[in-house]
Parts: structure tokens; C-alpha cells; sequence
């Protein structure tokens, strides 16, 4: 039998393909649905813009302190209680023990907070393995709202770049604002990859550029 006879016979042997059942091309659509949600997740991943999470973490790190310091104002009692909580029973059961009730939402404080000063502490041991750089004063005046001397501003109103230089020129320290930018900038940058890993690098690395030139040229 020659080539092509022998492939003729083939291709005649060749079942025909199925129709699909109705089940099938539902379990195909939700499969197709599956794969784009998931695409779309890693396009999410990519875009999360984790220098500003950075910069976000650090504005809010003397709070964070202030709760370590002081693990009383969290508030683990209910506002405005001291012994007791009321809680509205679920429909059908009786009334609830208020000792229990408190003891549950103590707890469930407790386990928040031990999360939130975990958080803390990830971000205290990134900040302690910069600040003993020159530089770091810059973070303390823009993120923590310190002055000069590492004193806290309290409820005032943040540093602008052009306040630091001037601030830091009337100690001795002479910088430009623009000095004062990428002093910032780099700092952050190092802080995030050391926090986020290979997700702070890639974040860093994918507005380099952007952040290189112009960051913070907006917001100070």
C-alpha cells in the first residue's frame, strides 16, 4: 500500500469529534473564566506599587511605636465600658453572659493587636538598619514628622522639602532640595526590597526611572 493510500486510510479511521454536551462547554467557559481571573490577579500583582506602600508604612510608623510604647491605648475594653459588655443575643437564644461576652472581645482585641505590633516590628527591624545613616534624618523630618534634632512634631503640619533644607541648613547641613529628594527616594527604595523581598525589587525596579527624576517633586 503505497504513502498516501496508507494516509487515507488513517485520516477515514479517525473518529469523528463529539459535539459537546452542555455541562462541557459549561466546564470550558468556567475553566476560560478561571484562567482570565487569574491573569488578571497577576496583572494586579505587578501594578501594586510597593515603594508607595513603603511610603505609606513609614508615615505611619510613629503610630505604630506609640502602640508598642503604649499597648493601653489600643483599647482592649469596649469604648465607654470598664466591667461589663452588652451583647445582643442571636435570635432564638438566650441572654448572653456579659463576663464571657467581654472576655471574647478582649481576646479578639488582643489577637488585633498582636498582629498589628507583629506588623511593627517587621517594619522597626528594616528601620533600624538604616538609621544610623546621615541621610535617615530626612526620613525622620518627611515620614516621622521629627524636626532636626529628632524631637516629635506632634500634630503639625508635615515637613515640605524646602522646610528640611532649611531647618537642616540653620544646624549646618547643607543640601539642596533636590539633594533632599534623592536622599529620600533612595532610602525608600532600599527599605522596600529589604521589607518586600523580590516583590519590592521588581516594584522598585519597574518605576525606576519614573522615581529617579521627579519623585516627590509633587508632594513636598
Amino acid at each position: 500500500m503505497s504513502d498516501e493510500k496508507r494516509l487515507d486510510t488513517m485520516v477515514e479511521e479517525q473518529p469523528m469529534p463529539k459535539k459537546k454536551t452542555k455541562e462541557q462547554l459549561y466546564i470550558d467557559e468556567a475553566a476560560k473564566a478561571g484562567a482570565r481571573e487569574v491573569l488578571h490577579l497577576q496583572r494586579q500583582q505587578r501594578n501594586i506599587n510597593l515603594y508607595r506602600a513603603m511610603e505609606r508604612l513609614l508615615r505611619a510608623y510613629p503610630k505604630y511605636k506609640q502602640l508598642h510604647d503604649h499597648p493601653e491605648e489600643y483599647g482592649f475594653l469596649p469604648v465607654g465600658k470598664s466591667k461589663d459588655i452588652s451583647v445582643a443575643p442571636p435570635p432564638g437564644s438566650g441572654a448572653r453572659d456579659p463576663v464571657e461576652a467581654l472576655a471574647d472581645h478582649v481576646d479578639s482585641r488582643a489577637s488585633s493587636y498582636d498582629r498589628t505590633i507583629g506588623r511593627f516590628m517587621e517594619l522597626e527591624a528594616v528601620v533600624r538598619l538604616f538609621q544610623s545613616k546621615p541621610e535617615f534624618i530626612v526620613i525622620r523630618m518627611y515620614f516621622f514628622n521629627e524636626n532636626a534634632f529628632g524631637e516629635s512634631r506632634g500634630d503639625a503640619k508635615p515637613y515640605t522639602f524646602p522646610e528640611i533644607a532649611e531647618e537642616l541648613e540653620a544646624i549646618g547641613i547643607q543640601r539642596s532640595e533636590k539633594m533632599l529628594r534623592i536622599w529620600r527616594t533612595k532610602l525608600v527604595q532600599d527599605m522596600c526590597v529589604m521589607l518586600f523581598g523580590v516583590d519590592g525589587a521588581v516594584s522598585v525596579e519597574a518605576r525606576e526611572p519614573k522615581q529617579g527624576g521627579k519623585t516627590g517633586e509633587a508632594d513636598g
